[in-house]
């Protein structure tokens, strides 16, 4: 197999600014669409007023970070078998990695997405069995402006028509392909 590009999350700091401005957007979108859902719910029926609202608010956006990495590390094992589950935090970043599991594009690109489909479901399924839509808004937005850099991993993926594997390395990811030389 060839490489075709090297996605480096924790040391190429033109992509970690990328990642937080994607992060901050779907923040502030996040943001804008509580405060409307907070506005047509009566704060969440009132609830915005009493001490739980935000103790949940802060403990499941909490909760949410080891979480997201527990189901990469489950779509990993699932996915991209068999390979060794291990994780770290670097910076601002927790992760999960491997000991360079590889798989064709599409297993990859669901491991990258999981957490940020599974996770942000969960939390605003929570929130709206719980009555608090502007709650569930707030808690998914907040999750997925976690998972930018995972969003952008998977889009760079997609983009690339020579991609036909991609391969978790320590730093991010590899984008590889198995054409032939003529057909890249």
């Amino acid at each position: 197999m060839t490489q075709v590009q090297d996605i480096d999350v924790l040391g190429d700091e033109a992509l970690q600014a990328r990642i937080a401005r994607l992060s901050l957007t779907i923040a502030a979108g996040g943001l804008t669409l509580g405060v409307l859902a907070g506005v047509a719910s009566g704060a969440d029926g009132g609830a915005v007023l009493m001490p739980w609202w935000w103790v949940a608010l802060a403990a499941a956006t909490l909760v949410a970070l080891p979480v997201h990495e527990l189901v990469h590390a489950a779509a990993f094992k699932l996915l991209c078998a068999p390979c060794c589950v291990r994780f770290g935090v670097e910076g601002a970043f927790l992760y999960t990695a491997t000991d360079g599991a590889l798989a064709p594009r599409g297993r990859m690109v669901a491991v990258l997405l999981a957490p940020a489909a599974l996770v942000t479901a969960a939390l605003a399924a929570g929130a709206l069995a719980a009555g608090c839509p502007a709650l569930a808004v707030l808690l998914a937005a907040a999750h997925l402006a976690g998972c930018a850099g995972d969003l952008l991993m998977a889009a760079a993926a997609l983009r690339e028509p020579r991609c036909t594997h991609v391969r978790d390395t320590d730093r991010g990811i590899a984008l590889l392909s198995s054409l032939p030389e003529e057909d890249q």
